[in-house]
């Protein structure tokens, strides 16, 4: 899952384009080169001392020579988003969803009165910019118009800038792009609208050159105002269609369809939806009824907790083992504990792990759980044809539920590569980093996880089919990969 420690406040940088009004300054104009050195020799030492993962993705000597570059070029003071930038490029490079970085709380602050969110959101296809949604319907931008300029920057720029920004697995690519959209609704904003007034520009206007949906013959530039912090969370909100996680029907008579839009208990919870009960009343009316295929949506899924490890035991046929093993970096307390916003409650007992050659720590066998043994499929698990639908945005749990899914052989999967890397992801407990001169933060995840299944290092599940909707189909509400899933077991039996 992809936990995000920011409030709703969403981050603008300074830079400002030429002939664009200058919005709010940040709460301190400059940092000393002394102040951001401490900063990031602190930060550096928490990934150092108490991430496991450091050299998952890449070796030891790349990393160091990467921080020590970047370190060096801590020359001269630096306004808190300059140096920010060093942080969450620092984070991205790391190859891994679960390191979440955070401008400080005042600089948030400063934004409420900014009028600099963009009043659109987008579909990434093929490496082009559509319009998914607009603010109040402003026909001036139809929806499904492809944008080709913001304020002179091309939309292939604009990818370039921002694809780099965003923390994710490994090697994985889909999950970036997701990202820049509207990826999950128990999110709080796209990675687009986050990210590209620090990255791109600073501004309450944009200038947006586009192609009508109508006619690809026919060039359009319109200027729009940006929206005020209120509109923008009414207008993302609207947007975002926040509803229950988990919604079962039949399609047919024998094809069944399970959404699951995110494993996290506080969605659960907001819907009172008890997912053990309802897998135990789905899975029994699934064999009772002896439905012969069940479509299994992960699209968008973000993740959560073990929910979604006990959905697994109702798929699989043949028992399973979930970890080869799990580390941890320290045991006690974490060396940059006077750092972390929670750094008491991180404590590793130290008699329940062993020390490796390679200086991390391991559980010991006799603490072992179900998901360090080999374990049964649950009694009422499904026999029949599983096909899941899922996309870069399926990330942690989603990915691991599709994992071992394909791992035992037992769903055919259709969409793009999954969000999360098939070896296992770095999360459960966070350490809180709060840098103390420029109070940027970062979530840095403690436990490193190793399934036991083959992998590709890096990679997430791959599809059986490579299914992408076009924007046409989006506009008149049709779901391209549903229908495909569809079509081939119509096509199945015949």
């Amino acid at each position: 899952m992809r936990v995000f420690a920011w409030s709703l406040f969403l981050i603008a940088s300074a830079v400002v384009v030429k002939g664009q009004s200058k919005i709010e300054k940040e709460s301190k104009a400059e940092y000393t080169v002394e102040e951001i050195r401490q900063d990031y020799l602190i930060f550096r030492k928490a990934l150092e001392t108490t991430y496991p993962s450091l050299y998952r993705f890449e070796d030891s000597v790349s990393v160091t020579r990467y921080l020590d570059d970047q370190f060096k070029a801590l020359d001269r003071s630096m306004a808190e988003l300059e140096f920010y930038k060093i942080i969450a490029l620092t984070c991205a490079h790391i190859n891994d969803e679960h390191i979440i970085p955070t401008p400080s709380q005042d600089y948030y602050q400063s934004l409420q009165n900014a009028d600099h969110y963009f009043p659109f959101s987008l579909k990434v296809l093929d490496r082009r910019l559509f319009i998914y949604k607009n603010f109040n319907l402003q026909q001036t931008l139809p929806v499904g118009a492809e944008i080709l300029f913001i304020n002179g920057h091309s939309a292939e720029e604009i990818l370039n800038i921002l694809l780099p920004t965003i923390p994710s697995d490994g090697y994985i690519q889909t999950f970036n792009i997701r990202h820049l959209e509207d990826y999950s609704m128990t999110q709080n904003e796209s990675l687009f609208d986050l990210n590209y007034p620090i990255f791109v520009e600073r501004t309450n206007t944009f200038r947006i050159e586009f192609i009508h949906p109508q006619s690809r013959s026919k060039k359009s530039t319109v200027t729009i105002k940006g929206l005020s912090f209120q509109d923008y969370r009414k207008f993302y909100n609207e947007r975002i269609g926040y509803k229950a996680p988990l919604e079962f029907k039949y399609l047919q008579n024998d094809i069944a369809y399970l959404r699951i839009a995110s494993f996290l208990r506080y969605h659960r919870n907001d819907f009172k939806q008890d997912f053990n009960n309802l897998y135990d009343s789905i899975f029994k009316q699934l064999n009772k009824k002896n439905a012969k295929n069940l479509i299994l949506d992960l699209r968008n899924n973000e993740g959560g907790d073990g929910s979604g490890e006990k959905l697994i035991t109702y798929l699989i046929t043949k028992p399973y083992k979930h970890y080869d093993y799990t580390e941890e970096k320290f045991v006690g307390y974490p060396p940059v504990v006077d750092y972390l916003e929670n750094g008491k409650d991180l404590r590793f007992n130290d008699s329940l792990v062993y020390k490796t050659n390679s200086g991390v720590y391991r559980l010991k066998d006799e603490y072992f759980n179900n998901l360090y043994k080999t374990q049964p499929p649950n009694k009422d698990h499904y026999k029949g044809k599983i096909y899941v639908l899922m996309n870069g945005a399926s990330g942690s749990m989603a990915s691991v539920v599709a994992t071992f899914l394909k791992a035992s052989d037992r769903a055919v999967f259709i969409g793009e590569e999954g969000g999360g890397t098939m070896e296992g992801n770095t999360s459960d407990s966070f350490a809180k980093l709060q840098l103390p001169n420029t109070k940027i933060r970062v979530e840095i995840p403690l436990t490193k996880k190793v399934n036991n299944v083959e992998f590709m290092k890096g990679r997430g599940v791959f599809p059986d089919y490579y299914v992408s909707p076009k924007i046409e189909d989006i506009m008149r509400g049709v779901d391209t990969e549903l229908n495909f899933v569809l079509n081939l077991i119509s096509t199945k039996k015949g």
